[in-house]
């Protein structure tokens, strides 16, 4: 790869996360910690493309300031690589748990191969294992510069784990798309590690960045803004790709008791929360291939594609369990019952046959709890 084409390939990744940072501004005015952590990425990227396309530039060179240089430029892209890609399996961390406390807890169980590498470049500087600056200016890549790319993957497979360990948990709740970023990295560090020379992996970076971006924009349209479930957009989208399939759709929809009396009761910000803690309460109780949706207002919904009636009796059973095991926490001064409903979508259906099933079946059981209650007043 010639010094001319390393330069265009550089300066494109710096050009192509100019124009994100300037396309996501409103975006990133939400001041979120992950927006923050994706503002820092774009940055340390586009000084590491800086960096690496000038590294090749002094590279043999001789004058004035050229070893200093090449030092400073190799340095700054060595422990960019460690900081990015660290940074990236906490901005996937961020992205699903929306907390900084567990983003934390992440950090300390995975820092040490990283800080290893850290201390390593630090000490390269007198022992030279990492990379050295020969008398003519030229860079060689040694032994422990392995080490730094192992380092990369690491991270960049340990945001997976992270991704498939929440979805485990909470099952498909978030618009994560991980390997938008991930697969031009790794194709692109790949290459450059077996072939000597090469210059692809900021700029590769920069790639991945405007994937996952473009990736995330869903959110806007299919994530509920308050619960960070499905919204009745996807919802919509879901129901017309599998109505025209020969996929059988079994559905739960859930309508919060009492939910008035605690908007009445507590105010509308205990309200919020309320919704959030169901919404997590659903995520939770649903298997691996269900979807929990906020359908409207107190109303949400989980869809079974290829379910049985295993599927939604072991779902229905999950929700009782963590609707007992939250009022029973004593962590509000309410508690959060849900009236359940089913319904079955057959290849070709009705889609609003299956909706009223499900609506109609929801509100026999809320009628019926009900009509239990003032028996018992009584």
């Amino acid at each position: 790869m010639n010094l001319q084409s390393i330069i265009i390939t550089d300066s494109m990744g710096v050009l192509i996360l100019i124009v994100l940072l300037l396309s996501s501004y409103l975006v990133r005015q939400r001041r979120q910690i992950s927006d923050r952590f994706f503002t820092i990425m774009c940055v340390v990227t586009v000084f590491s493309c800086v960096c690496d396309m000038i590294s090749f530039i002094v590279d043999g060179q001789d004058y004035d300031g050229a070893r200093a240089t090449a030092y400073f430029t190799n340095y700054v892209t060595y422990t960019a690589n460690i900081v990015v890609s660290c940074m990236w399996m906490l901005y996937v961390d961020l992205r699903l748990y929306g907390s900084s406390k567990h983003m934390r807890r992440t950090l300390k169980r995975l820092c040490l191969p990283g800080a290893l590498g850290l201390v390593g470049l630090v000490l390269n500087m007198k022992w030279n294992f990492v990379f050295s600056i020969d008398s003519d200016n030229i860079y060689h890549r040694k032994s422990f510069a392995t080490y730094c790319f192992f380092l990369t993957f690491f991270y960049l497979f340990a945001s997976v784990f992270v991704r498939r360990r929440h979805r485990r948990r909470y099952g498909k709740t978030r618009f994560v798309p991980v390997w938008l970023f991930l697969m031009p990295v790794i194709v692109c560090a790949t290459a450059q590690y077996f072939i000597y020379g090469v210059s692809l992996a900021w700029c590769s970076v920069s790639i991945g960045l405007v994937s996952m971006h473009m990736g995330l924009q869903n959110e806007l349209s299919y994530l509920d803004p308050l619960t960070k479930i499905y919204n009745r957009n996807y919802l919509s989208h879901l129901l017309s790709m599998f109505r025209y399939s020969h996929t059988e759709v079994r559905g739960i929809m859930l309508d919060m008791d009492r939910f008035k009396a605690i908007n009445d009761n507590y105010g509308h910000d205990e309200g919020d929360a309320a919704l959030i803690a169901a919404a997590r309460i659903l995520s939770i109780s649903s298997t691996e291939k269900a979807i929990p949706i906020r359908y409207a207002g107190d109303e949400f919904m989980v869809i079974i594609p290829s379910g049985t009636d295993n599927d939604i009796e072991e779902i229905k059973a999950n929700i009782r369990k963590e609707e007992k095991a939250f009022n029973a926490s004593g962590q509000k001064p309410y508690k959060l019952l849900f009236s359940l409903g089913t319904g079955k979508l057959s290849p070709g259906g009705d889609l609003d046959k299956f909706l009223k099933e499900m609506d109609d079946n929801m509100y026999e059981e809320k009628k019926s709890r009900h009509d239990a209650e003032e028996c018992v007043n009584v």
